[in-house]
């Protein structure tokens, strides 16, 4: 280092000198000394020098204390020590003050000091410091002490095996450790105390283990080894206190031995667990305090503490994997399979339910007894083989799963749907699924006796349907599926039947059809009780929502057109009567069929109400007109007229009847009024469909009577009849011209129904040729106004065989067209790409069975616009 400048006491600071370094002056080679040399120097000198080390530290300590003043002291630079840069304070070679000096030594040693700095050379640089050690041989013999120590220290550990207090204070005995450790002697300590504790755990601990659990069961030596486990754990840890020093600075880094802690845990687990005749009676008593947990074992008393504690000694001695996991699978497996094949014989319901509550407790108590997540995946697999893939075919019954769904058991399946997902095999709930919906379905579909609550149930059905599959099921996109497909599938079933008109016909759809006309014409009255309970405020909404539910029935329904004709009869009746209960629901019900068929489905149905708005114009001329004429011109009724275009509406058959004279003169008044105003249009009245008004006289009251064009002209014919007299049935047939069937209905309804404004002799509910009927002069009624059931509105079991026929004939006619169609457009096909064609072409108006494309196929070879080459009997061929 290079000096700095002022004072040189300043400049110099304390010097520490290292027991194995040598000092030498770089600047004087020639006078190099050791401190030997000048202990050899002062010891032919006289002057005493006395050295003094300390045992614990490594650093030598040299004191300078001479008894009497020598000349010697003053020694020249080229003699001592030279520390260059930095001069020695009071000019003394250690920089220390030497007591006892006289005034001659101190002016020596001043002038030593002086003659070192005339010599001063500040560009020589650092010298090199070497210290050699004082000491020979070793400082002391340490053996006595460590014997006396660890005297101390072995007696300490034989009070804490004892569980006595040790007779030497703790820190003392920490202290003595940590001496002996700081004296090199820390792997004969650690040795020492290894064997120490060796020896008690593979002695006396061990022997008392065996003595007291040679009587008992497995529980009880569970017990016995836990209770030792925890007096050995809190030993180890006063012996750590103890050995802090040793564990912390010599064990924690030392490749031989453990911890205090670690040595401790695998001498028990070594010489206790590890025990021939303790270890498989600790881990079987284990298992034993979950049987009692799970029930089976009933000799014993439940004891959760002693169980947690046993996972607690598991997991501390590190054999849980190893040891434990293996025989608690093993004992699971086997407890499980005994279960499952006593459950598995009780019903379904009480199967799945039982076995949700075994894989609960299960699981619960991995979580409650701290078992690993390992043995919670492996027991979690375990009951998954068992339960679940072993018993695939009793959760899989047909019949009981069907018998789940019958009973309408959401809880039960909801458990078999779980049970059957945590294999992945909830799809195979499909055939039962699709069979229950099928089975049910048939049923209410073909059901003749319940036939007009077919709806109603149908509605019902799906809804149960909807809510298991959206709770048990999950909303299960297979099991989805299988619910559209089923539900189609019975949907568009038919059998020939009389109802049907001898065609085999779905009847849903005209089902359908006829549920929507009551809902129209009446709202929420028209439903079943207890299946809506909106308001009557809120009727609109409610009614809103009853057709949307009825069009998810709709859209399951393939062939549209038996739908389509039985909705336009019904939609014509109650236009024409007027009995449609909100104008908005008509519209409404048009806008969603749009949705859902196109605008070519409701053409025709929105004619209808064009011709309805054009009718009420036509009327609202006429009666301007008539307003014009004079009294005497005018016809002596009201009458109002719907004149309508025959390709929109539905076609009805003509009703011969004989109408009243003053009728028909209102009725030729507006066929001259029309025939002016329309040039070339013909008009054919349907008298079936008309409603009138009239008023009865009766001697307790006059009434009012809304009755249909043939009950009114029924009732005019007794205004020639004198009071007492009464007409056969003969006459009112040949007076009114109708046939049998029409006025026996009429008749029926005038003197045989709730109000009878007629009498029939005899009395009887039906209507005979021999009859005789009579004006009813004691009818009376509280009400002003009185509805007498038309008749006319409700369809007859003719005009629905007539409708059926008719849908049946337009459908091949549809079909023998898209047929022509195709051949034409491709001239040669074979009968399977025919088939694929045809049925593609028709899809929008229902699907075609390949049987009825096939007759259709040959009418149309019979009628010449097709025909099969000679050479293949598989082809077709169109006939230009």
């Amino acid at each position: 280092m290079q000096p700095s400048s002022g004072n040189p006491d300043q400049r110099s600071g304390k010097r520490k000198l290292s027991a194995k370094r040598k000092l030498s002056d770089q600047g004087e080679p020639q006078s190099q000394r050791t401190i030997s040399e000048l202990l050899t120097k002062n010891k032919h000198t006289h002057e005493p020098l006395s050295l003094s080390s300390s045992p614990i530290s490594k650093r030598s300590r040299i004191s300078v204390s001479p008894s009497r003043p020598s000349p010697s002291l003053s020694v020249s630079p080229n003699k001592m020590y030279n520390f260059s840069g930095s001069p020695p304070k009071n000019g003394n070679a250690f920089a220390r003050t030497i007591p006892g000096l006289n005034a001659s030594a101190k002016s020596q040693a001043f002038s030593a000091n002086n003659t070192r700095q005339t010599n001063f050379n500040p560009n020589v640089g650092a010298k090199k410091l070497v210290v050699k050690n004082l000491r020979t041989g070793p400082r002391a013999n340490h053996e006595p002490y460590f014997d006396k120590i660890w005297a101390q220290l072995d007696g300490a550990l034989t009070d804490i095996f004892e569980g006595k207090q040790p007779s030497v204070s703790l820190e003392e005995l920490y202290k003595g450790a940590e001496n002996i450790c700081r004296q090199d002697r820390a792997t004969l300590l650690a040795k020492k105390v290894q064997d120490r504790c060796m020896g008690y755990v593979s002695g006396k601990l061990r022997d008392h283990l065996v003595t007291r659990t040679g009587g008992g069961n497995d529980v009880d030596t569970l017990r016995a080894v836990i209770d030792a486990w925890s007096s050995w754990h809190s030993k180890l840890i006063t012996v750590r206190w103890v050995f802090y020093y040793l564990d912390q600075s010599f064990l924690l880094h030392s490749k031989e031995f453990p911890v205090i802690h670690e040595m401790g845990l695998t001498q028990f687990r070594s010489y206790i667990f590890a025990d021939e005749s303790l270890k498989p009676k600790v881990l079987q008593g284990a298992c034993d305090l979950i049987s009692v947990d799970r029930g089976v074992e009933t000799r014993l008393i439940p004891d959760n503490s002693l169980l947690r504690s046993a996972m607690d000694l598991f997991h501390n001695l590190d054999v849980y994997n190893s040891d434990f996991e293996p025989l608690f699978i093993s004992n699971t497996e086997t407890f499980v399979n005994s279960w499952a094949a006593e459950e598995s014989e009780k019903p379904l319901a009480s199967y799945v339910e039982n076995s949700h509550q075994l894989i609960e407790r299960e699981v619960a108590r991995c979580g409650l007894f701290s078992l690993n997540r390992s043995t919670k995946q492996k027991l979690s697999e375990l009951l998954d083989q068992t339960l679940v893939t072993k018993h695939e075919d009793v959760l899989l019954n047909q019949s009981e799963v069907i018998g789940l769904m019958r009973s309408g058991n959401k809880t039960a399946l909801k458990q078999l749907y779980g049970l059957l997902n945590r294999r992945l095999l909830a799809a195979n709930l499909k055939p039962a699924f699709s069979a229950f919906i099928k089975e049910e379905g048939s049923t209410i579909v073909f059901d003749e006796e319940n036939e007009a609550d077919m709806v109603t149930r149908l509605l019902q059905f799906k809804h149960q349907l909807d809510e298991t599959w959206t709770e048990s099921f999950n909303l299960d996109t297979d099991l989805g599926n299988a619910l559209r497909d089923s539900f189609s599938h019975f949907m568009n079933l038919g059998k020939k039947s009389q109802s049907a008109g001898g065609t085999d016909n779905p009847k849903t759809g005209e089902m359908i059809a006829k549920y929507v006309d009551r809902l129209l014409k009446g709202g929420l009255k028209a439903l079943p009780s207890g299946q809506s309970d909106a308001p009557l405020d809120d009727s609109f909404s409610e009614v809103r929502r009853q057709l949307d539910q009825v069009l998810d029935l709709f859209r399951f329904v393939q062939g549209k057109a038996v739908f389509e004709a039985f909705y336009k009869n019904d939609l014509a009746r109650r236009l024409l009567m007027n009995r449609s209960a909100s104008d908005e629901a008509e519209k409404e019900m048009l806008v969603l069929l749009r949705k859902e068929c196109g605008s070519s489905f409701t053409h025709n149905l929105e004619s209808m109400f064009k011709d309805m708005d054009v009718a009420r114009d036509e009327m609202t001329a006429y009666n301007n007109q008539q307003k014009q004429l004079g009294r005497e011109k005018r016809p002596s009724m009201d009458l109002h007229v719907s004149v309508l275009s025959a390709a929109s509406w539905p076609t009805y058959p003509d009703v011969p009847v004989r109408m009243p004279p003053s009728v028909m003169n209102a009725l030729r008044t507006f066929e001259t009024f029309y025939s002016n105003k329309h040039t070339g249009r013909k008009l054919t009245w349907k008298h079936q469909l008309a409603h009138c008004q009239i008023r009865a006289r009766f001697p307790k009251g006059q009434k009012e009577l809304v009755v249909s064009s043939l009950q009114a002209v029924v009732l005019l014919l007794f205004n020639d009849v004198e009071d007492g007299e009464a007409l056969r049935y003969t006459d009112i047939k040949d007076r009114t011209g109708l046939s049998d069937p029409e006025l026996k209905r009429t008749l029926q309804s005038l003197a045989c129904a709730k109000y009878r404004v007629l009498s029939k002799n005899p009395k009887g509910k039906d209507v005979n040729a021999t009859d005789e009927f009579s004006y009813n002069a004691g009818f009376t009624d509280a009400k002003m106004r009185i509805k007498i059931n038309q008749v006319q509105l409700k369809e007859t079991k003719e005009e629905n065989k007539s409708t059926h026929e008719r849908v049946a004939a337009d459908r091949h006619y549809e079909t023998q067209a898209a047929i022509v169609r195709i051949m034409k457009s491709r001239k040669t096909i074979t009968h399977s790409e025919l088939i694929v064609e045809v049925i593609e072409a028709t899809r929008s108006r229902g699907t075609l069975q390949p049987a009825d494309i096939k007759t259709n196929i040959e009418k149309l070879i019979e009628r010449d616009y097709m025909e099969r080459p000679d050479d293949s009997q598989n082809t077709y061929r169109y006939v230009a």
